[in-house]
């Protein structure tokens, strides 16, 4: 048993050792060097991942310092270029806290500190980043703002506070943002007895999930105080009806052929029909109602968007009882008598199957709207 236990562990090694030698020789460096290390961390006298390391971190360096030099000669944005100084420098980094945080000793070999090289690229990338998102801030429009925040956010990410970039971020993000206040939501009930109170908080909840990552945000009433209000919505539920409960009983008779006894000295086989009666009730309730939406700009008051949004929904319990033989019944009319007798769902629960549906469909209208 101790002999397996040893060869399984040889194996292993063996396999690890094919691995970051194959990903040496396919050209991936870094994750050979990487690799390398892991199999020093496990056997620091592994001579494989002793040759590799350095070889891999040399080609792999390489590649990144490469890479610098072009992006520093490249012609186009500045923010684009310091981007990419940025991540091989990064690159370039990880590399040698990776080494450092393994632990690992090799006499022969120290891979480089890029700190002082990183920070600066980071300096240089936010200062880009921050100057580009002025320049688009200045142009106070709102497609220009959007990029001027998503410019800022990064020179902030490069160097976190850099100048005054979380208050122009802020800026930036307020000037973006679309402020959608839903100034009506009528629910005509009628003379139902309905609880609608949900189905407003279901609409600005969803709402705002969908603008959230479209610079959209939506109010309601008290909410949308002192802010700068740019389109309005009005949302109206009407035609909301239920009918009676419809109770339909009927029966039908039903039969199946089945095997019967047979002699088995004999070989001879036949068949039975068997018959049952299956007595059902039907109860159903029919419903409806209709969701209009209409968004306008707030200043000039022009249409943006508007339609019409149906929804009906038809309750239903089917239960019943079968006389004669139970071998006649099929799987349908087994549903049928051991169907549950369901108590008759109120006005709140219909409603709230309609406005599921609405709201489905409402929420496909807005992404298309506010993406």
């Amino acid at each position: 048993m101790k002999k397996l236990f040893k060869l399984c562990l040889l194996s292993m090694f063996l396999f690890a050792c094919v691995s970051t030698q194959k990903l040496y020789e396919k050209g991936e460096y870094d994750k050979a060097f990487y690799a390398a290390i892991s199999d020093l961390k496990k056997n620091p006298s592994n001579s494989d991942a002793l040759k590799i390391l350095p070889d891999a971190y040399k080609e792999a360096s390489t590649r990144y310092e490469q890479d610098i030099l072009a992006a520093k000669g490249g012609k186009g944005r500045k923010s684009e270029q310091f981007a990419n100084i940025y991540n091989g420098y990064f690159s370039l980094q990880k590399m040698y806290d990776g080494f450092k945080n393994a632990g690992v000793k090799i006499s022969t070999f120290s891979p480089r500190n890029y700190e002082s090289e990183l920070n600066q690229a980071a300096l240089s990338a936010a200062e880009a980043h921050y100057n580009r998102g002025i320049a688009l801030l200045d142009r106070q429009d709102r497609v220009s703002t959007r990029n001027a925040y998503n410019n800022l956010k990064l020179a902030d990410e490069y160097v976190p506070g850099f100048k005054d970039v979380i208050e122009k971020k802020q800026e930036a993000h307020e000037a973006a943002i679309t402020n959608v206040l839903v100034t009506k939501f009528d629910q005509r009930f009628g003379y139902y007895s309905i609880d609608g109170s949900f189905f407003e908080r279901d609409i600005l909840w969803n709402l705002n999930s969908i603008g959230n990552s479209n610079y959209y945000e939506f109010y309601t009433g008290n909410d949308g105080q002192n802010r700068r209000i740019d389109q309005n919505l009005e949302l109206s539920m009407y035609d909301i009806w239920f009918s009676n409960l419809a109770t339909n009983n009927y029966s039908y008779r039903v039969s199946k052929k089945i095997p019967a006894k047979s002699d088995k000295m004999s070989g001879s086989a036949s068949t039975i029909t068997v018959t049952a009666t299956i007595s059902a009730v039907r109860r159903i309730i029919n419903s409806r109602a209709i969701m209009d939406y209409r968004i306008t700009d707030a200043v000039s008051r022009k249409l943006i968007a508007s339609d019409r949004i149906p929804a009906q929904y038809t309750w239903e319990s089917l239960t019943g009882k079968y006389t004669g033989d139970s071998r006649a019944l099929s799987a349908k009319d087994w549903d049928i008598v051991r169907g549950n007798f369901n108590n008759r769902p109120d006005y709140n629960e219909l409603y709230r199957e309609l406005t599921r549906q609405i709201m489905t469909q409402f929420n496909f209208r807005m992404r298309d709207i506010y993406r």
